[in-house]
């Protein structure tokens, strides 16, 4: 380990170096530590080629809201993603909900555009302190034109707005080091044929501004798990192996050995439990089964439905990689 090492563990990661963004604040719990809480608003200003939900209306109260938070509290959760239906920032009640999840010993992890509301640097300075970390959309760091269609944006504003809120996030410390080793700041990618060259690059990004970054493929879920899904984007196996490669490669430089996970490549997979804005539950992004409503029912009784009906996702047997997503072998 370099001088700039921790001895500190994280699952499914080994020993982990500082100040590469290995790890984000939020996600440091262990498997299945993290609940996926669609609450905010449907409202979203973009088209996304991929977006993973039907956007249907929040029916949920602010009070339904926040006791969903103090049961997932009490159940132990380290984090909760805040994915939204459409645009969490826009939800009117957005900054109630991210501050009592923190209260409640949660961290908040906001996955936003980005270019609606955090080119504020107030609005911006307000996330900061809620202790929340921010993961604005990443579909390319370095290809205007690609980013754009993505969204569906034909104002073509989209990419330098994003790129503008992404500064913003770093003047404010978002990726400062922090003695954990963990960074408050980070990208989901979504790789596909248009961008899957461009991954070297991002991951040097990332790894020399202390940004977290995980390289996720589509999802059978949401658009892309649609009939009528445009799949000629989708990897082929041979694409998958080359980024399990660069991957192992260039972590390898910066110290961070680690194994490659067929969900996100650089980051095991901690999430549990979805919960969409009207009450409807699924035991993840990656699996849409109904399999109740948290208006009628206990989070806790609906974790043991999730269990009962889909033992794959125990914790006690779960090793990080998806269990929806093809493997990269």
């Amino acid at each position: 380990m370099t001088e700039q090492a921790i001895n500190r563990k994280y699952f499914g990661l080994g020993e982990v170096p500082r100040s590469i963004g290995a790890v984000l604040h939020g996600w440091h719990g262990g498997v299945s530590s993290v609940f996926d809480f669609r609450a905010m608003t449907g409202a979203c200003k973009h088209d996304c080629f991929h977006c993973f939900t039907d956007k249907r209306r929040k029916t949920l109260t602010l009070e339904q809201i926040e006791g969903v938070i103090d049961q997932a509290s009490e159940l132990g959760f380290k984090g909760i993603d805040y994915l939204g239906e459409g645009e969490p920032t826009l939800d009117k009640d957005f900054f109630r909900i991210i501050e009592h999840t923190s209260k409640k010993g949660i961290v908040p992890v906001v996955f936003t555009d980005g270019a609606t509301k955090l080119t504020d640097k107030e609005f911006v300075r307000r996330i900061y302190d809620s202790g929340a970390s921010v993961c604005p959309k990443c579909d390319s760091l370095f290809n205007p034109e690609y980013q754009n269609w993505v969204v569906g944006d034909k104002t073509k504003i989209y990419f330098d707005r994003r790129n503008e809120s992404i500064n913003e996030l770093i003047a404010q410390g978002f990726n400062e080091t922090r003695n954990d080793g963990r960074t408050r700041l980070g990208f989901d990618m979504v790789v596909t044929k248009r961008n899957v060259d461009e991954l070297e690059q991002t991951l040097r990004y990332c790894r020399d501004n202390n940004l977290w970054v995980v390289f996720s493929t589509y999802l059978p879920a949401g658009r892309s798990g649609s009939e009528d899904f445009n799949k000629s984007l989708v990897l082929s196996q041979e694409e998958l192996t080359k980024i399990r490669e660069t991957v192992k490669r260039v972590d390898g430089q910066y110290g961070f050995n680690h194994p490659v996970y067929n969900n996100f490549a650089t980051f095991p997979c901690v999430e549990f439990m979805q919960v969409y804005g009207d009450g409807r539950v699924s035991p993840c992004p990656g699996n849409e089964t109904v399999i109740g409503n948290i208006k009628i029912d206990s989070l806790k009784n609906l974790r043991a439905r999730i269990l009962e009906q889909f033992p794959c996702h125990d914790p006690s047997k779960f090793d990080g990689h998806c269990l929806y997503r093809p493997s990269i072998s």
